[in-house]
């Protein structure tokens, strides 16, 4: 099938948009081609509007919903430029998620589908909440399937807003899969370089590389609770967004910005090694790492997560092809597919599911 996949992550900075040729049967044998792939920015006013809709109460929140669909279906338009698709695969923005209790998701589908007159497939976490599940992380099903082969135990780490990470064991079975999130990714870096410069994103490290790291803040933000959470666990920006960085900076008001911003960027490589190395059973000398998501153009935050992994075998996904800002937008378009061929997408040994489900909605 012919699939467009639309992911909008924990980043909150555009819609990454993937044209790609997706197989997949109930085996699970699986294969791919992209055909195009774009990350389109948002406009102030949008990323203005998810940040009230976060805040904000149902009414702001319905609005929101309405109006991301047709900056969806309006962005989509230009990126498909006429070009067949035979679905739609969108995840929306996330903006409240419970581990096992509630998830939500914004941009309203109908106008993707009004506008393209394709099927679209949305609300991808419901089904395994419904299974006793967390409902996330997604990515695992997409790693098992690309890495299930390998010669070797494989972790992928996935540097969006927040941090996750997926172990595919050598033998390649679902059952023994794992995956969860580790903490934040570029969440803390961006939002400190918002509250300090009125800038999107430390861009190039430009801020990071200048700093140092103020040990009284490392050890407060070690301390977090979802950190040391034992897993199946998943987060987001209501744990490591805006209200942490305000808090932390106010409370530290004395501390530079950019010793701030490298600091951040300490806690968050140390956040994800301390995960890895406490609760995956891999053996170091045969373990491949590979790394994906916005955090790998980062050179500070990249620097820092080399230095503290005991791994010695890390690479980026575009070492194995995959481009490193592509592979969210990848996985949705596989959902997409999963749906429409009925074929179980959760992974119980992450979520905690009772069951294998399939997971999404079709609107027709």
């Amino acid at each position: 099938m012919r699939v467009l996949g639309l992911m909008s992550g924990t980043s909150m900075d555009g819609l990454d948009c993937g044209i790609f040729e997706i197989s997949l049967n109930s085996d699970y044998v699986f294969s791919w081609e992209c055909v195009d792939f774009n990350s389109i920015s948002y406009s102030e006013n949008m990323r203005h509007l998810i940040s009230m809709a976060l805040d904000g109460n149902s009414d702001c929140i319905r609005d929101v919903d309405r109006k991301m669909g047709k900056e969806y279906s309006s962005i989509t338009e230009k990126f498909i430029r006429g070009r067949k698709v035979d679905i739609i695969a969108s995840h929306g923005q996330t903006i409240a998620h419970v581990d096992g209790v509630s998830t939500l998701q914004i941009g309203d589908v109908k106008y993707l589908r009004e506008s393209n007159k394709v099927p679209v497939i949305s609300n991808f976490r419901q089904a395994d909440i419904k299974a006793n599940g967390n409902g996330a992380p997604l990515m695992p099903f997409l790693d098992w399937l690309l890495f299930q082969k390998n010669d070797n135990d494989t972790i992928t780490l996935n540097l969006g807003g927040v941090a996750n990470i997926t172990y595919i064991p050598k033998s390649g079975i679902r059952g023994e899969v794992l995956g969860f999130d580790t903490g934040p990714g570029m969440a803390l870096i961006d939002e400190a370089c918002k509250l300090y410069f009125g800038e999107r994103m430390d861009k190039d490290g430009i801020h990071a590389k200048i700093g140092k790291v103020t040990d009284e803040v490392l050890m407060e933000l070690s301390t977090h609770k979802f950190v040391q959470k034992t897993p199946p666990k998943s987060t987001g920006r209501h744990e490591f967004g805006r209200g942490l960085a305000e808090r932390i900076i106010s409370k530290y008001s004395e501390i530079s910005p950019e010793d701030m911003i490298k600091t951040f960027c300490v806690f968050t490589a140390n956040s994800i090694a301390e995960n890895i190395n406490k609760y995956l059973n891999f053996t170091t000398s045969d373990c491949h790492l590979i790394i994906s998501g916005g955090g790998v153009h980062h050179p500070v935050l990249m620097e820092e997560i080399l230095s503290w992994s005991i791994l010695s075998n890390i690479t980026t996904s575009n070492d194995i092809g995959i481009n490193p800002d592509m592979k969210e937008s990848l996985l949705m378009a596989v959902l997409g597919v999963a749906k429409i061929a009925n074929i179980p997408a959760n992974m119980p040994s992450v979520t905690g599911a009772k069951e294998m489900v399939v997971l999404g909605d079709i609107l027709n």
